[in-house]
């Protein structure tokens, strides 16, 4: 109840117009901040922001568009847990991205001992630029003498052409917010759209003023004392969860524009892109060095071999993932690199396609980490990855070459249970991007001799299917034995690591695994923990309420069959009981069964997910069958030493 009352007070308080407060200028502060203990409102807080400032300006004439945003934030650090948040990175886009940082200051302002206040100013060396990824570059710094009790403050401006997407104003932070603004200015004949995500209202102060024959339309947006936001577990995206507000820029409204309906918005976006030389003009390029390729697949007369055939060229020339973005720029040049963005690999893949005999379309989507696209508010400006959608006799592929370890068999995890948008020619349309199959799914089978020392000698086939394999394969490219187990069951001591079918996208990946394993005994009686080749295995539903919905990917199946060999020096004194656990809706399952036959104990386990997505008013129960599930899977084998 206490947090149903808070929402409802955030949702009727967030946007109502009162008189904005004065802003301090940057570079200067009331020692008041320098001597604040904790946050008001937040007490626990390690940092909080004192000011997050961001003011857009955007112009137009007939041939171009100028968008400028200043970004002013002021941060006060209460203690060194709060340090991390005066480490600050600027994403920038460079080469042919018409973007600039321009104006980076940064100030650190102390008390010395008489309670003076101390103010350093980042010197043009404290700022580093670093190369992300193709096109991307980041600026990082941070602040000298930083210590608890400081206050950190920068400013920039970003200045952007031919663009017309305004940054969403992210209200809410890791840590609280006293105070955030958002100002617009705009020509008059001009649209801002608005939409808010985690409230209910939105009214903006707009006042209207004459610049020398133009004139303008400025809204202030403002809000006080905003609480962190919390990250819980299997959240969709951190983007769909922090109140904020989206912005739809329309550089030149008309009547017409005002009365289109959604669906025309994107239809008309749609229609404009496909034949804009971002995408048609490219398609239409030859790629020197793929005549051979397009020549070899026209000879497979197999639509679904032709498809993987040219799925798996892509990815070898492209090897390795570039810029996440829904805009290609150069495919030509990103195929003789052997490098590009993700749309720009996506892009060349569907030109192959299509030259080769295949009907395939690009699909414009929203990453998961970008956050869900919102179909009724119609901006561009959501969507941030391209993909492919081919079809063979039969079946619709949807595909995403620039994933190393992704088969083409099944649709990538950052488009599953997502809205696409299809650009097909007079059929502009949003496809449900859905699988019904449990795409995360293995089987582990662990054989093992307990021995007369009071340890087990075990070895594992395990066979991971689908992401389970992609998601595997990716955590152990940079050293294939390191990362997966590092967050191992107390005791357990891997001896070897191997794989089978790492390369091959019809099979599923197999990885051997030789170990010892040392549970916790007393006195005479050993303890084996079935769930050893789990990692740490804890319940991720422990809180007792939710305020966001759980997003688990997939349906999922996981199956482990474990068969211990026990000596004459030992006798089997406890199994788990038999067990099967249903959801009333059947959307989770839980079965165990145990036997022996007085020399070996045998020991089978499934678990099914079978919805991917529960909403947070489910919650009670998702946690409710998730505390029985763990309670089960921590149940061990017991075994007594014969005297």
């Amino acid at each position: 109840m206490k947090n149903l009352i808070l929402a409802i007070i955030l949702s009727c308080s967030v946007f109502l117009p009162a008189a904005q407060q004065p802003l301090p200028a940057f570079g200067e502060i009331d020692p008041a901040d320098l001597q604040l203990r904790s946050c008001s409102f937040e007490k626990p807080a390690s940092a909080m922001k004192l000011l997050d400032i961001q003011e857009v300006s955007f112009e137009y004439d007939y041939y171009a568009t100028r968008l400028v945003t200043e970004k002013r934030v002021r941060i006060k650090v209460f203690n060194e847990k709060g340090y991390k948040y005066a480490s600050i990175k600027i994403p920038y886009y460079s080469k042919k991205r018409v973007m600039k940082i321009k104006d980076l200051e940064g100030v650190v302002y102390n008390l010395d001992e008489s309670g003076k206040v101390i103010t350093q100013k980042l010197e043009k060396k404290d700022f580093f630029k670093e190369k992300a990824m193709d096109k991307l570059g980041i600026i990082n710094f941070t602040f000298p003498n930083l210590k608890p009790g400081s206050v950190v403050e920068f400013r920039y401006r970003k200045i952007e052409k031919d663009i017309i997407q305004v940054d969403p104003w992210l209200i809410q932070d890791d840590i609280p917010v006293a105070y955030t603004t958002c100002i617009i200015t705009t020509p008059n004949t001009s649209r801002i759209r608005e939409k808010i995500v985690g409230a209910d209202s939105l009214k903006p102060l707009t006042e209207m003023y004459t610049s020398g024959s133009a004139r303008y339309v400025k809204r202030t947006y403002f809000r006080e004392n905003i609480p962190s936001f919390r990250h819980e577990p299997f959240m969709s995206s951190v983007k769909d969860n922090l109140l904020k507000v989206m912005f739809l820029l329309i550089p030149r409204a008309s009547i017409s524009t005002d009365l289109m309906r959604p669906e025309q918005r994107w239809s008309e976006f749609g229609d404009y892109l496909l034949s804009s030389p971002v995408l048609e003009g490219q398609l239409k390029k030859k790629i020197r060095g793929t005549e051979s390729i397009i020549d070899s697949a026209k000879q497979i007369s197999s639509l679904n071999e032709r498809i993987r055939f040219i799925y798996k060229k892509v990815r070898a020339q492209l090897p390795d993932k570039g810029e996440q973005t829904a805009y290609p720029e150069d495919i030509s040049e990103a195929w003789e690199n052997h490098y590009g963005s993700t749309a720009e690999t996506n892009l060349i893949l569907l030109s192959l396609l299509q030259k080769s005999g295949i009907e395939a379309y690009p699909l414009l989507f929203s990453t998961r980490d970008n956050g869900k696209i919102n179909i009724q508010f119609p901006s561009p400006g959501q969507l941030n990855g391209l993909d492919v959608l081919a079809k063979d006799s039969a079946d619709y592929y949807v595909m995403d070459a620039s994933l190393k370890y992704q088969s083409p068999l099944i649709p990538p995890f950052n488009i599953l249970n997502r809205e696409a948008l299809l650009l097909k020619k007079e059929a502009v349309k949003w496809l449900s991007i859905g699988d019904s199959r449990p795409l995360l799914k293995n089987q582990v089978n662990i054989s093992g001799l307990f021995t007369d020392s009071g340890y087990l000698k075990g070895s594992a086939y395990n066979v991971f299917y689908d992401y389970a394999k992609s998601g595997l394969l990716d955590s152990t490219s940079d050293d294939e034995t390191k990362d997966y187990f590092n967050r191992k069951t107390d005791g357990l001591d891997i001896h070897s690591v191997t794989y089978e079918n790492t390369d091959n996208d019809n099979q599923p990946l197999v990885q051997r695994v030789d170990f010892d394993y040392t549970g916790s005994n007393t006195g005479d009686y050993y303890f084996i923990n079935p769930q050893l080749l789990s990692g740490e295995n804890s319940n991720p539903f422990i809180l007792n309420s939710r305020q966001t919905d759980i997003d688990l990917g997939c349906n999922q199946e996981l199956v482990m069959k474990l068969t211990i060999e026990i000596p004459e020096s030992f006798s089997i004194d406890h199994i788990p009981s038999n067990i099967q656990v249903r959801a009333p809706d059947t959307s989770f399952l839980y079965k165990r069964i145990v036997s022996t036959d007085s020399i070996r104990v045998f020991y089978y386990q499934q678990f099914e997910i079978k919805y991917p997505l529960f909403y947070k008013e489910q919650y009670a129960g998702v946690k409710e069958f998730f505390d029985r599930v763990y309670a089960l899977m921590a149940e061990e084998i017991v075994l007594k030493k014969r005297k």
